[in-house]
């Protein structure tokens, strides 16, 4: 049987990493005619110390030596032609080892990763190190039969940047039946809540997000305002950001903060919650849109980037635009729909992802096109 090669990411607390990589994508190959295998790397205390999205250590211990086993693999006669390796992520250090390996060996295997910014991002962390990084992304670009990306203006992007593989739009991997498994199980009702869920990182514009609560705030004196993160406690990238947020909801109770939240507690607030908002520079998808649809909370974003892809025009505010935020918050709150057609995509998707590794397509793929969806469905 043919060998899927499977390079999660570390499993975080603060992060979804766990669930995608320890359990949505490994279920996801579970009944597929494939050999699953899953390569996990070496950990350290599973927390994020220098930088954001992943640990700037962390993240290359654990898959060069993820990178590691699967040499040891090849060297034992286990990796054969055709087989297929699925990087959960296409920044994986160490990778351009396994390629020198591969290539010494004689190997042919079908390269797949999940692209989730990269140097092509203006807003994104890695922007800054382009002019090494660039290089080095287009060389792993050549080794692709295939890259999952969340939308469409991603994929534009690194076409312009001079990407050359198979671009698959496929929104982001969710798993709604198992995520659904850590919810609640009472009968939670909807509150006079907004909600809060991203990092307050630069790209996340979160001094916007904290003008738009206040005013929101005074307007509304029946809401409250919740933020939240799984860390141990609020960080950000911007000084003295922390501390000016934890002053102001201080002196007002309606601004409320939640740290250091199981998986279980965050979702309760997401039930709890009426609407969720986003005031993000940088999102592609967004995890936090999948997680607050999935629940059945409204959605306030900003008209900017991927979002006018993927969500109706009527929930989208001016971007940087404090009073269409607070206006568009006071309608929404009044008359809340659900959105549930958006996580759906999203957990198809992630079977699309696996259906175009297993049978090895070419043809690119666009979750967000209505005909490519169906079609889909129908095949």
């Amino acid at each position: 049987m043919r060998n899927l090669w499977y390079f999660g990411l570390e499993p975080l607390k603060e992060r979804y990493t766990y669930q995608l990589s320890e359990e949505w994508m490994p279920d996801t190959f579970k009944k597929a005619a494939v050999n699953f295998i899953h390569l996990r790397g070496e950990k350290d205390d599973g927390k994020i110390s220098v930088g954001s999205v992943l640990d700037a250590y962390g993240r290359g211990v654990y898959s060069m030596s993820q990178c590691q086993q699967f040499m040891k693999a090849i060297a034992a006669g286990k990796v054969q032609n055709n087989d297929i390796v699925f990087l959960q992520d296409f920044w994986t250090p160490g990778i351009e080892a396994v390629f020198y390996m591969l290539d010494l060996y004689g190997i042919k295997i079908k390269l797949y990763s999940m692209l989730h910014a990269q140097s092509v991002d203006e807003y994104d962390f890695t922007y800054h190190m382009r002019d090494w990084m660039r290089d080095f992304e287009l060389g792993i670009d050549k080794r692709h039969s295939g890259i999952f990306v969340g939308s469409t203006i991603h994929k534009e992007q690194l076409r312009n940047a001079g990407f050359k593989a198979a671009i698959h739009v496929v929104s982001l991997p969710i798993h709604q039946e198992l995520a659904k498994k850590v919810a609640f199980k009472g009968v939670v009702k909807k509150e006079r809540q907004v909600i809060f869920t991203s990092r307050f990182d630069k790209e996340k514009n979160p001094y916007f997000m904290l003008d738009v609560a206040l005013r929101f705030l005074d307007r509304n004196p029946e809401f409250t305002w919740v933020i939240t993160t799984s860390g141990d406690d609020f960080k950000s990238s911007i000084p003295g950001f922390v501390n000016e947020m934890k002053a102001l909801a201080e002196i007002n109770p309606r601004l409320v903060l939640k740290a250091n939240l199981t998986k279980e507690e965050y979702y309760l607030e997401l039930q709890k919650s009426l609407v969720q908002f986003n005031s993000s520079l940088q999102d592609y998808v967004s995890w936090t849109l999948l997680e607050s649809t999935m629940f059945s909370c409204d959605i306030v974003y900003p008209n900017f980037r991927s979002f006018p892809e993927i969500i109706d025009s009527d929930r989208l505010y001016k971007a940087f635009d404090v009073k269409s935020a607070v206006l568009l918050l006071n309608k929404v709150t009044k008359e809340p729909r659900t959105h549930h057609h958006i996580v759906k995509k999203s957990d198809l998707g992630r079977r699309v992802e696996a259906h175009i590794m297993l049978s090895d397509l070419v043809e690119e793929f666009n979750i967000w096109h209505e005909e490519s969806y169906f079609n889909f469905l129908n095949d």
